[in-house]
Order: C-alpha cells, then sequence, then structure tokens
C-alpha cells in the first residue's frame, strides 16, 4: 500500500493515482465560469479533512525532497492524475513534476490544465508534455476560447457543455464532458423501471463525449480501462 499522506487513491471511476492541491488559489489560468462551479473547490470547503490534505500537499511541494518522496512513492507502472485538485501554479513546480516523470517511465501520467493561459508555465508544462509517458489534455471553456497558444494543436482540449452543445471550434477528437450526465443517468434508469421510453441522448457534440457520461451505465468502467484522456491522442482530426 503506497504512502497515502500526500498521495490520493482514485475511486472506482478513475482507479488512477493522484497528488492534488488547493482548488483555485493554485489555478491561475481559471476562467469565472471553472471558478464559480469548481467541484474541488466545493469538496474543500465541505470536508475539512479534504482542505487540509490540500493545502498540506502544496506545502510539500516547496520541500527539497518533494521530487525524491514522488518519485520513491508512486505506485509502480500505474496511472497517475497529475491534479484531480489544483493545477500547475508555477513554473519551477512544473519543472519538478517534469523530473518526477522523467524518473518514472514506468508511470502514465496525465492532466487537465488550465495554465496553457499563462505564458512563463505553459513553456514549462509543454515540456512536461513532451515526455513520452505524460499525456497533457488543455481544459477549456466559452471564456478561454480555442487554445492559440504553441503546441497546443498536438494536444487534446478538454470541454465542459452544460446545454450538450458545443462551440465550433472544438475539434473531431476533443474530448466533450457533460456536466448535466448525472441527471441524464438518473432520468434512464428511472425510465427503464418504469418501462417507459428511453430518453434519448445526442452521443456525439462535435467531439468525443467522455464514455460514462453517454448516460448509460457502463459496467466495471474506469478512466484508468478507458484511458481517453490518459493516453497521449494519435493526430487529432479537425472539425
Amino acid at each position: 500500500m503506497p504512502d497515502l499522506t500526500y498521495i490520493s487513491k482514485g475511486n472506482s471511476k478513475t482507479e488512477c493515482f493522484s497528488f492534488d492541491l488547493p482548488a483555485i488559489d493554485t489555478c491561475p489560468g481559471a476562467t469565472a465560469e471553472c471558478s464559480r462551479d469548481c467541484y474541488a473547490a466545493n469538496l474543500m470547503r465541505i470536508y475539512k479533512n479534504v482542505d487540509a490534505k490540500y493545502k498540506r500537499n502544496q506545502e510539500v511541494t516547496y520541500h527539497p525532497g518533494f521530487v525524491d518522496y514522488m518519485v520513491d512513492t508512486i505506485p509502480v507502472d500505474c496511472q497517475f492524475r497529475i491534479h484531480v485538485s489544483g493545477d500547475f501554479f508555477h513554473e519551477d513546480y512544473v519543472s519538478k513534476w517534469i523530473e518526477i516523470a522523467a524518473r518514472r517511465p514506468d508511470v502514465t501520467f496525465y492532466a487537465y490544465t488550465r495554465s496553457w493561459r499563462i505564458p512563463r508555465i505553459w513553456l514549462r508544462v509543454l515540456a512536461l508534455a513532451d515526455l513520452p509517458n505524460v499525456n497533457v489534455n488543455l481544459s477549456v471553456d466559452d471564456e478561454t476560447g480555442a487554445p492559440n497558444v504553441i503546441g497546443a494543436d498536438a494536444l487534446r482540449w478538454c470541454y465542459l457543455t452544460k446545454t450538450d452543445s458545443v462551440p465550433a471550434w472544438i475539434r473531431h477528437d476533443d474530448i466533450v464532458f457533460r456536466s448535466n450526465h448525472i441527471g441524464h443517468k438518473k432520468r434512464r434508469k428511472n425510465a427503464k423501471a418504469k418501462g417507459l421510453p428511453m430518453p434519448e441522448l445526442v452521443k456525439r457534440l462535435g467531439g468525443q463525449v467522455c464514455p460514462l457520461e453517454q448516460g448509460q451505465d457502463i459496467p466495471n468502467f474506469s478512466c484508468a480501462k478507458c484511458r481517453l484522456c490518459v493516453d497521449k491522442p494519435k493526430v487529432l482530426a479537425h472539425a
């Protein structure tokens, strides 16, 4: 069992380990929309132990032994998410993840980030994304618009829809997440139990929709098994 003082073990949905930071405070590229709807910030407000752990994690990133700790502690041959909560808050912090990932080629690292909006940080995140065992997904919304920074075209963009519509700039191989997917699943479950027609869902919104959010229960589903967000994209198809 890994040392879970700073590392978090994923739930049944993800099955991935992670390292997490305080939401919003470590998100220099955040938009008003994502700050307002941040589920991680809500968790920190509700659960004091979560709030304490995330703040403790940020403190340990400044410790000179942080890199060695992560290299020695991350489980072998796992999928590891850099930040379920938080983001790349400083270029020096990103450099530490570059060293960690380079020293642990057996681990597949992945992240979602809006720090592509901060030039000095983005240059280091781009270097992190160049490592063969790291996949960086660019988090986008209507406020960010399409990423227009160097290197963005080769990475996936992840867009959260509240209306089941997406902007024209989302490409076919980008990923779309539904903010209302839980409600869809409940309606389909209730309809099935009552023998009613199943509510229809649009399965393609201009990008790939997260399989878990298609409105159906998928037995034994996990992000680690799906790997849509975990693995590096192949050649991206433009809309």
